[in-house]
């Protein structure tokens, strides 16, 4: 499904691979619904950069469409990892292309297909079956986060690469919080702003299970930092008052530009 630079630009959408909520589906942004069918096809196809294709069941849960059986097989093979970004661009006809972009962030060929030379046998093509699921089994699990990242999340592969490029991978410090009345804002603990001696810009970008969205620096007594738009956060992952939320900090040369999200179910 190569695209050539005559062809209309075709739809697409991006999502961060975690594995506590996306091992056995994966949730499509709301917003992309309008790129679907309606009614939604029962099966849709992945094709990965390694020539195979996987068949996987689409589901629909609160106006919300999952890849659900035969996604966990999509993922074993392509061997994703926690913080790997994925890429899905939609041909129109139930058929996704598949990157995936690791923690080099670079985007990777995995699951390889072997190539079989027929040119001296006179049977017919075999089917790839070795590439392909198809599996028509009830769904076992459905991610629990069900809130979309925003349209305008929707980027090009190489918008990705740029983005992950000032990530950093570990060693990053972290606090957790949970559900508070001032729900809009995310208050960032002055203890470890000092223990690690952190600073921030105008912006941050949340990470959750959806995608990313941006956040903007609030104002606060006495120089605590927070930051706004946290409200959107706790709607789309239904946060309740007993969920603890884990935040890990990513920054460069300890200027934070993204906090990482995981919510632990209370």
């Amino acid at each position: 499904m190569a695209e050539n630079e005559d062809d209309v630009v075709l739809p697409r959408f991006f999502k961060v691979f975690l594995s506590e909520t996306a091992s056995e589906s994966m949730a499509i942004p709301m917003s992309f619904n309008e790129h679907l069918e309606d009614p939604l096809p029962q099966k849709a196809k992945l094709q990965g950069t390694g020539g195979g294709v996987w068949t996987v069941t689409f589901t629909t849960i609160r106006d919300c469409a999952y890849f659900t059986s035969g996604w966990s097989k999509f993922a074993e093979d392509h061997e994703l990892k926690d913080g790997e970004f994925l890429t899905f661009v939609y041909d129109g006809h139930h058929t996704f292309e598949v990157s995936v972009f690791g923690h080099g962030r670079c985007k990777e060929t995995r699951a390889v297909v072997e190539t079989v030379d027929l040119s001296d046998s006179g049977e017919e093509e075999e089917e790839e079956e070795d590439s392909s699921v198809e599996d028509d089994g009830e769904v076992e699990k459905v991610s629990q986060s069900i809130y979309p990242v925003d349209s305008n999340q929707t980027v090009s592969d190489d918008a990705v690469v740029a983005w992950l490029s000032s990530m950093e991978v570990t060693g990053n410090p972290c606090f957790t919080t949970n559900l508070k009345q001032r729900t809009y804002e995310l208050l960032i603990p002055a203890n470890v702003v000092r223990e690690h001696a952190l600073t921030f810009g105008d912006n941050i970008k949340y990470i959750d299970a959806e995608g990313v969205m941006k956040g903007v620096r609030g104002k606060w007594a006495e120089d605590r930092v927070c930051f706004k738009g946290w409200d959107s956060i706790c709607r789309r992952n239904r946060l309740k008052e007993r969920d603890t939320v884990n935040c890990e900090m990513l920054h460069i040369r300890k200027k934070v530009h993204s906090v990482k999200i995981t919510v632990t179910r209370g």
